[in-house]
């Protein structure tokens, strides 16, 4: 109990920060899927007065993945269906060529419209329909929850830390009379401050475990068991085993800074 009690207010903020950078790694790899599906749904409609191939189109521009032609008579059926037979081969002669593009990735809004401008260099291009409302409010509420989310974990990291050099400063206090009694008998800092350093490595390694149990036992008692097909389709995103070892590195980095900070501190007064 006593344990517990000496250690639960430096790990209840260092697990909070590891969930914060389990959640980014997590909202990175299926916000990654996401725009996958995303790209992979959109294409803008470009019309030529001459067939083009796709090298056509990359040499113009290099976002270009693929390109699919429209076949005429599908376009002259939507037109006008009551147009007869003699009549449809005559439009179809004049009739421009009509393609669909994707590109290579999901782009800015600035990007998109850049791609349109090269394109437009093209003397046999005359138009292009990028659907540039549909796809903006698309990118603008994808940005937004992406932006938001990562504001609010930096926060949250930046709050735990703190709390984490104010519990360091306890620890200190409760140490410093025996830190004062090996700094008189010419003990270096590192020797002094041995017992924070391995109170709050002992805690970083508790901290990682504990957040992997947590995300560990998120994929494999939820996610698997939920009727959510988003969730179902990323249940590999939610924890790799490589998390693990990102999660021990992140949260050793920190005690140790918090640990110089602290010690330094204290040096200099």
């Amino acid at each position: 109990m006593k344990f517990i009690k000496r250690h639960i207010s430096l790990i209840f903020p260092l697990v909070a920060i590891l969930l914060g950078l389990e959640f980014f790694m997590v909202f990175d790899r299926t916000t990654d899927t996401f725009e996958k599906s995303l790209k992979n749904g959109y294409s803008m409609m470009v019309v030529s007065k001459d067939q083009m191939g796709i090298d056509d189109f990359r040499s113009w521009d290099e976002h270009v993945e693929q390109v699919e032609e429209l076949e005429k008579s599908k376009i002259l059926r939507k037109i006008n269906n009551n147009v007869k037979d003699s009549a449809h081969n005559d439009i179809k002669i004049t009739l421009p060529n009509f393609y669909s593009v994707k590109l290579d990735s999901y782009l800015t809004i600035s990007a998109l419209e850049e791609v349109k401008n090269n394109l437009l260099k093209s003397k046999m291009i005359t138009r292009i329909e990028t659907f540039h409302s549909t796809y903006q409010s698309k990118y603008e509420l994808f940005s937004f929850i992406k932006y938001s989310f990562q504001t609010f974990i930096f926060f949250m990291a930046i709050i735990g830390f703190f709390l984490i050099v104010k519990q360091m400063e306890v620890w200190n206090f409760l140490h410093s009379q025996r830190m004062k009694v090996m700094e008189i008998f010419g003990a270096s800092l590192f020797l002094r401050s041995k017992v924070l350093i391995n109170m709050a490595l002992l805690d970083a390694v508790i901290s990682a475990i504990i957040t992997s149990a947590i995300f560990m036992a998120l994929q494999n008692m939820w996610v698997r068991n939920s009727n959510m097909d988003i969730l179902k389709e990323n249940v590999d995103a939610i924890f790799a085993f490589s998390d693990f070892f990102i999660l021990l590195i992140a949260s050793v980095v920190v005690v140790m800074i918090a640990v110089f900070l602290v010690v330094i501190n204290v040096k200099e007064e």
